[in-house]
C-alpha cells in the first residue's frame, strides 16, 4: 500500500508535526474511498440507460444574485489534489471541472473567472504534500481541495499550515485532521490554541470521519435488524490501518445491539470458504464487512457459493458503477454505505448534478465528485459572506479573514445534504461536517446492487434502501438465503 508510515516528516520549519502523535493510526482514507486495484472505470455501457440530459441544474452560486460582481475582473484558482489513477480521483477532478465550467458560463464566481488546476497525488503521501506546495507556490492557487488517503492528508498538514491557504478535504475520512485543528487538541505537544492557529486552514466538506461512519453503521444496524431478521452478525474488517478506528468504534458497541459471535480482522485471503463455513456454523445472519483491497474475492465467492447469510457494510469496490461488470453481476444483493448514488435524491440538486456530470463526461460520478463539486459551491459562499461582512470588493479575501465566517456559516446548495455546517474550533473534531445522525441528516445512504429492468435491463442498479427519505427500492434477499438475508 502507498499509505506507509515510513516516510520522512517534511523539513519545512515552523509547522512541523510531532511524529509520535500524528501517526497514532495508519492512514485512514480507504473506508470512504477506493484504493488502487479495487475499482474499474465506471463508464456507462451501451443500453445502460444512464445517459443524462445535462439540463435542470443551477450552477454553483446562481439563483439569488447576492454578491454578484464582488470579484469582477479577478481569477480564482482552485487546486485539486486527486489520485488520478483511481476512478475516485478522476471523479474529484471532473466534479471540480464541472463546477468551474458552469460558473464561468454564468458570470463566474462572484464575477471572477474560475480556473481549476490538477495535481495527481498518485496515492502517495509525499507526492500529495509536494503537489500541494506546487499548487500554491507555482500555480498561484488561492485554495486547494481533494486528498483522499489519510496519511497523505496528515503529511500535507505541514504544507497547509506553513502556506496559510485554505484546504477543503473531499476524500479522506481520517479523524486525526479534526483533532489537529481542535482547540481541545491534546494530540501534539503544543497547546490546543497553538495547534488551532497552525492548522485552522483545514476544513473537511466530506466524507464524515471514520468515527462518525462507525456511529452511522451502529444506527443503521439498530434500525434495520428487526426488518432484516438480523440477530447474529459476523464482523469482518480488512486488516489495514485504514479500518482500525472504524473497526474499534464499531466493535465496542455492536454487541449492545445484537449478538456478535465472530469478530475478525482479515487480510491476504484467497479462499474465503473457511471463514464462510465458520459464519454458517455460528448461524450468523449477516457478514458485516469493512473491505477494500480484498473486497472482490469476498463477493465473488459469497455469490458463487450461494452462502446462507447476507453480505454488506462498507464495501469500497461496490461504490463504483463499474463494479457490476467487474464481478459479472456477482455484486447483486451486496449492500454498502455510500454518500449518494446515481439513483438517490439526497437534495433537489443530486439528480440534476448526476445528469449534468454524465452529459459532460460520459460517465457516472462517484460521491467524491459530488463532494468536490459541492466544495466549489462552499468556497463561493465563503467568499461572499466574508466580503459582504468585511466590506471587501475586488480582492480575494485572505484565509485568516475567511475562517471565522466559515466556522459560523450555514451552507446550502449541496448535492449531499440540504444544509451544511462545520464543527466549531472547540469541538473534539473541528472543521468537520457537522453530522449528528442518519435520522437527522439523511446521510449516509445504504445502497444495494439490484436488477431493475425499469431502469435498465442489462446492468445492475445502485438502489438505496435506507434511510426512508433517500430510499429508491426495497431491500432484496437472494433466493438462496433461507429465513431472511
Amino acid at each position: 500500500m502507498a499509505d506507509s508510515d515510513n516516510h520522512e516528516d517534511e523539513a519545512d520549519g515552523g509547522g512541523r508535526l510531532d511524529r509520535r502523535s500524528v501517526l497514532t493510526y495508519g492512514g485512514s482514507g480507504a473506508v470512504a474511498v477506493g484504493l488502487a486495484g479495487c475499482q474499474s472505470p465506471q463508464n456507462p455501457y451501451p443500453g445502460s440507460g444512464l445517459r443524462g440530459n445535462g439540463g435542470g441544474i443551477e450552477p454553483p452560486g446562481t439563483g439569488d444574485g447576492d454578491g454578484e460582481g464582488l470579484l469582477s475582473g479577478r481569477t480564482v484558482r482552485i487546486g485539486i489534489l486527486a489520485p488520478m489513477n483511481l476512478p475516485l480521483g478522476q471523479s474529484m477532478w471532473d466534479g471540480a471541472r464541472l463546477a468551474a465550467r458552469q460558473l464561468n458560463d454564468n458570470g463566474g464566481m462572484l464575477g471572477a473567472n474560475v480556473e481549476v488546476k490538477n495535481a495527481n497525488t498518485e496515492v502517495k503521501p509525499a507526492k500529495a504534500a509536494a503537489e500541494h506546495r506546487r499548487l500554491i507556490r507555482q500555480e498561484n492557487c488561492d485554495l486547494t481541495m481533494g486528498i483522499f488517503l489519510g496519511s497523505a492528508l496528515i503529511q500535507t498538514f505541514t504544507s497547509i499550515s506553513k502556506l496559510g491557504k485554505l484546504h477543503i478535504t473531499t476524500g479522506s475520512a481520517d479523524p486525526r485532521a479534526g483533532q489537529l485543528v481542535s482547540t481541545n487538541n491534546t494530540f501534539t505537544d503544543d497547546s490546543g490554541q497553538e495547534e488551532y492557529e497552525k492548522f485552522k486552514y483545514h476544513f473537511r466538506a466530506g466524507p464524515i470521519n471514520l468515527l462518525d461512519l462507525a456511529d452511522a453503521m451502529l444506527e443503521f444496524m439498530e434500525n434495520q435488524k428487526g426488518d432484516r431478521g438480523w440477530e447474529r452478525v459476523a464482523v469482518l474488517t480488512e486488516n489495514v490501518g485504514e479500518f482500525t478506528p472504524y473497526h474499534d468504534r464499531l466493535v465496542d458497541s455492536l454487541s449492545d445491539i445484537l449478538e456478535v459471535p465472530i469478530v475478525r480482522r482479515v487480510g491476504g485471503i484467497s479462499d474465503w470458504s473457511p471463514i464462510y463455513n465458520n459464519i454458517e456454523d455460528e448461524d450468523c445472519d449477516l457478514a458485516l464487512v469493512g473491505l477494500a483491497l480484498i473486497g472482490t474475492s469476498a463477493v465473488n465467492q459469497w455469490a458463487n457459493q450461494k452462502r446462507d447469510f447476507g453480505f454488506g457494510g462498507i464495501h469500497v469496490p461496490s461504490q463504483s458503477f463499474g463494479y457490476w461488470e467487474s464481478t459479472a453481476g456477482n455484486t447483486e444483493y451486496v449492500f454498502t454505505m455510500n454518500a449518494m448514488t446515481p439513483q438517490t435524491e439526497n437534495t433537489e440538486l443530486t439528480q440534476p448534478f448526476v445528469d449534468a456530470y454524465m452529459e459532460e463526461f460520459d460517465r457516472v460520478p462517484i460521491y467524491s465528485g459530488a463532494l468536490t463539486y459541492d466544495a466549489v459551491t462552499l468556497a463561493e459562499q465563503s467568499f461572499r459572506v466574508t466580503m459582504e461582512e468585511e466590506g471587501i470588493e475586488g480582492e480575494i479575501p485572505e484565509a485568516d479573514t475567511m475562517i471565522p465566517y466559515m466556522e459560523e456559516n450555514t451552507y446550502t446548495g449541496s448535492t449531499i445534504m440540504n444544509d451544511f455546517q462545520f464543527t466549531p474550533p472547540d469541538a473534539n473534531y473541528a472543521h468537520e461536517p457537522s453530522w449528528t445522525s442518519i435520522e437527522e441528516t439523511g446521510v449516509p445512504v445504504f445502497q444495494q446492487w439490484q436488477t431493475d429492468p425499469e431502469i435498465r435491463d442489462d446492468y445492475g442498479v445502485m438502489h438505496s434502501f435506507y434511510p426512508e427519505e433517500n430510499k429508491t427500492a426495497e431491500y432484496a434477499v437472494p433466493d438462496w438465503i433461507g429465513g431472511g438475508g
